[in-house]
């Protein structure tokens, strides 16, 4: 449920704070008063499309474009789909003895 949802991220954006963390995160921040309102507001005013629509933009679009690298032993665990380049590297060996491979 989105409203749920809000009431989560407010349990966070208003957590209560010492009166020196609340002034150092003002002052690293650049963040006053009234930011803070407007920023609150914006939470308040966020409806089902626009979560959709982030999603959509960030995670589904942005995910297509992703590349991800893993360094370490490879274990078998590229073999379960063919999507995998596997570049071996000639570098230090790891605790094991195996060379370390990168997996993208």
């Amino acid at each position: 449920d989105l409203e749920e949802a809000k009431l989560s991220v407010f349990q966070g954006v208003d957590a209560p704070e010492s009166v020196s963390d609340e002034g150092m995160t003002r002052f690293l921040s650049g963040v006053n008063e009234d930011m803070g309102q407007r920023k609150r507001e914006q939470l308040l005013d966020v409806k089902k499309e626009d979560v959709v629509d982030a999603a959509q933009k960030y995670l589904v679009d942005g995910m297509a474009k992703a590349r991800i690298a893993v360094l370490g032993s490879d274990k078998g665990l590229t073999q379960s789909s063919g999507d995998w380049d596997v570049r071996r590297l000639q570098m230090a060996q790891v605790d094991e003895g195996e060379p370390v491979d990168v997996v993208s």
